[in-house]
C-alpha cells in the first residue's frame, strides 16, 4: 500500500529509533496520532504488551525469543498479540505451566487480573502446588502433562493435598469451595452455582462443576 510523504517520514523515523511512543512520535513529526496509526497500519507494527501499550515498533524490527517476546530496554513486545493473548500462549507452551511471578518476569508487567479473567473465560486452568498457584493450559491432556512435569521438577513442593484425588486442572481450594456451595444450595442449578462462585472470586465454570460432580460420583438435586 502506497504511503504519503508524511507517512513515509513516520516509518523512516520509527525505523531509526526502533521503538517510539505513539504521541511522542506524532509530536516529533508534527502530525496527529491518527496519521501515525494510519501509516503503521499500512506497513505492519507491534504495540508493547507493557507500558499500557503506548510504544510501537515496526513489524520487521523485533527478533523474538523462544517465548515469542522481544524486549528493547524495558519495553516488551509479543508476536502473539496483546497481553492476554500472550499470557495464554506462554502458559500453553510452557512444559510445566507458569506461576504469576514467572509470567511477570517474562512480560515485565503485572498479570494477576489478566490470568484471572482467562480462568473465568475457560482459556486457562490452574492447580495449587504447596502455597503457590500454577497456571496451566485449558486442554485436559496438556494440563495433565504440565502438572506432571511441574511436580517432577519440584518434588519438594508437591501439591499440599497430593494424596487427595482431584479432578484434572482443578486445585483443592476451588474444589472445596464448589463442594461447600453445593451443600449450601443443593437445589440450585449448576449454572447458578457457577455464577455465585464467580461473584465471590472463585474462577470456576459450570462445566468444571459438572466435572467435579462426575469425578466424585455425585448427583445434583434440582427443583
Amino acid at each position: 500500500m502506497e504511503l504519503t510523504g508524511t507517512e513515509s517520514q513516520i516509518v523512516r523515523q520509527l525505523r531509526r529509533d526502533r521503538i517510539a511512543n505513539w504521541r511522542a512520535l506524532a509530536e516529533q513529526l508534527e502530525c496527529s496520532t491518527k496519521t501515525v496509526q494510519r501509516a503503521l497500519a499500512k506497513v505492519g507494527y507491534f504495540s508493547s504488551i507493557n507500558c499500557n501499550a503506548t510504544f510501537v515498533t515496526l513489524e520487521d524490527v523485533p527478533r523474538f525469543d523462544q517465548h515469542g517476546l522481544w524486549t528493547y530496554e524495558t519495553v516488551h513486545f509479543s508476536k502473539h498479540g496483546n497481553l492476554p493473548q500472550t499470557l495464554r500462549q506462554i502458559v500453553e507452551q510452557a512444559p510445566a505451566g507458569c506461576t504469576v511471578e514467572e509470567l511477570e518476569q517474562l512480560v515485565g508487567t503485572r498479570v494477576h487480573n489478566h490470568v484471572s479473567r482467562l480462568l473465568r473465560e475457560g482459556k486457562l486452568s490452574r492447580f495449587l502446588q504447596g502455597r503457590k498457584v500454577v497456571y496451566l493450559a485449558a486442554g485436559l491432556r496438556r494440563q495433565e502433562a504440565q502438572q506432571q512435569v511441574r511436580c517432577q521438577a519440584e518434588p519438594d513442593q508437591a501439591p499440599a493435598v497430593h494424596d487427595m484425588d482431584l479432578p484434572p486442572g482443578l486445585d483443592a481450594v476451588t474444589v472445596i469451595r464448589v463442594l461447600v456451595r453445593l451443600l449450601d444450595a443443593p437445589q440450585a442449578s449448576v449454572a447458578s452455582i457457577a455464577r455465585w462462585l464467580q461473584a465471590h472470586n472463585v474462577a470456576v465454570r459450570a462445566d468444571q462443576i459438572r466435572q467435579i460432580l462426575h469425578f466424585y460420583g455425585l448427583k445434583k438435586t434440582t427443583r
